[in-house]
């Protein structure tokens, strides 16, 4: 493995006591930024490891990760902490291969000319579809579709035919109720991002992936930490926080009150809220006003393949899902052997049945989903399956979203935010909760220097 030393960071002029709610990459990544200041840093994560939603687990000898990641050409930030964490050649690049199952028909759609051929759409729908890939490809302003509802965005530049085919299936099954009032800066980010892993527009996404794992990431924090000294408590529940005269005295953890002169919520805004004394709450209007879906997320092991593409599609009725994410036909694991890794994830509204569903239900419901795609699929392909599951997994972005996204200093003093929000119009990645803890570290330390 590469070691690059990380140059010291400079003394901060006032040390301070800082505790860090959430053990997840946007935690980790706050303590990394700040250490090595003379800060006296705790990270407190309820659940028993850290990682949150980049964490791994053991899938009978190989280590996988909980929820499928990769990485783009313009995720700078993740790209930039791996040099400094010495482990930049973990990371490597391949074309990122996606198709769509339409009908009971999977055909290739990752490049122009696959959708030239893309039948159940006119020619001038396939045209349409093109350019509007092309432009969201080089535009860069989001802010003036923040009023503008994705569905009356994409019929206005796709037509409704391609509207129906390609996107209505996407934000119908994740967003539910809400399918319709999404905002069309984030349709646009959905296009623009992974667009920009192209060359040029006429090539193929080329997708980037850390080659044993997010593992590597958050190990390597971990040791980073652990020998600047940072505090780091798995299995410990903030149950509250303490704040008086509208400033952060402290938290209360496992029964013990433990004093800071900054506390960094890196939870759910939900979760913050039910922390705080509701006087505080009140002064963070936004710890109520945003909802979250869910996500349940069925992963298998198979013996072999069901297609030959990283990102499939699907449109058809009898298909209870709207995707699935074949992980080792982008990053092929050598490490682990042969077998093939495949993501089936359902994102879910607020109260949707399905995220109580039993884990033996949805692999049974999965698996007939997955054979209608390839009806040569047979249980005895399946070596094992897991379930995950998170209640807060993304925020639902309805229109004018970015008026109610909340910043990083709270009017609490002492009290700052990160959360996956703030990534709007992105959806949350690594590379954006890296970012935003740089900025969270920039902001503590301004502090420090009173």
């Amino acid at each position: 493995m590469a070691s690059v030393s990380q140059a010291p960071r400079v003394q901060s002029a006032r040390p301070l006591r800082i505790a860090i709610v959430g053990g997840g990459v946007a935690g980790l990544g706050c303590a990394y930024f700040l250490s090595g200041r003379g800060h006296a840093i705790e990270v407190f994560e309820q659940a028993p490891f850290l990682g949150g939603l980049a964490g791994s687990f053991d899938f009978d000898g190989m280590e996988v990760e909980k929820y499928y990641h990769f990485v783009c050409r313009d995720d700078t930030d993740l790209v930039r902490i791996l040099d400094e964490l010495g482990i930049g050649d973990e990371l490597e690049w391949q074309t990122g291969r996606m198709s769509f199952f339409y009908r009971g028909k999977l055909y290739p759609f990752g490049t122009p000319l696959d959708l030239l051929r893309f039948t159940p759409l006119s020619f001038l729908g396939r045209l349409r579809l093109g350019l509007n890939v092309a432009w969201s490809r080089s535009a860069r302003s989001w802010q003036r579709y923040e009023s503008v509802t994705a569905h009356d965005w994409l019929v206005a530049r796709l037509g409704r035919r391609a509207y129906e085919v390609v996107w209505e299936p996407l934000l119908k099954i994740k967003f539910g109720r809400y399918s319709e009032d999404i905002s069309a800066s984030w349709a646009w980010h959905r296009i623009h991002r992974v667009a920009r892993s192209r060359a040029h527009v006429l090539a193929r996404e080329r997708l980037g992936f850390l080659k044993r794992g997010t593992s590597i990431l958050v190990n390597a924090l971990l040791e980073r930490l652990r020998r600047e000294g940072v505090g780091l408590h798995p299995s410990a529940s903030v149950e509250s926080i303490a704040v008086e005269r509208n400033a952060v005295t402290g938290i209360t953890a496992g029964g013990r009150f433990l004093p800071c002169d900054v506390l960094i919520s890196t939870v759910p805004l939900p979760i913050l809220a039910q922390l705080l004394p509701s006087a505080a709450g009140e002064q963070i209007p936004e710890l109520s006003n945003i909802e979250y879906l869910a996500v349940v997320c069925l992963v298998l092991k198979l013996r072999r393949p069901i297609t030959d593409a990283f990102w499939i599609n699907v449109n058809d009725p009898r298909v209870p899902f709207n995707g699935f994410i074949e992980y080792t036909n982008l990053n092929t694991r050598p490490d682990a052997g042969e077998p093939h890794i495949v993501y089936v994830p359902f994102y879910l509204p607020p109260g949707h049945a399905r995220y109580t569903q039993p884990d033996a239900d949805l692999y049974q419901e999965c698996l007939a989903g997955l054979r209608i795609v390839h009806p040569e699929l047979k249980e005895d392909w399946v070596l094992g399956y897991r379930v995950f599951r998170d209640r807060y997994a993304q925020a639902i972005c309805t229109v004018n979203f970015a008026q109610r996204i909340p910043p990083i200093r709270s009017a609490v003093r002492g009290l700052l935010m990160t959360d996956s929000t703030q990534l709007y119009p992105s959806d949350r990645t690594i590379s954006g909760m890296i970012g935003q803890a740089r900025r969270v570290a920039e902001i503590v330390e301004g502090m420090g220097q009173r």
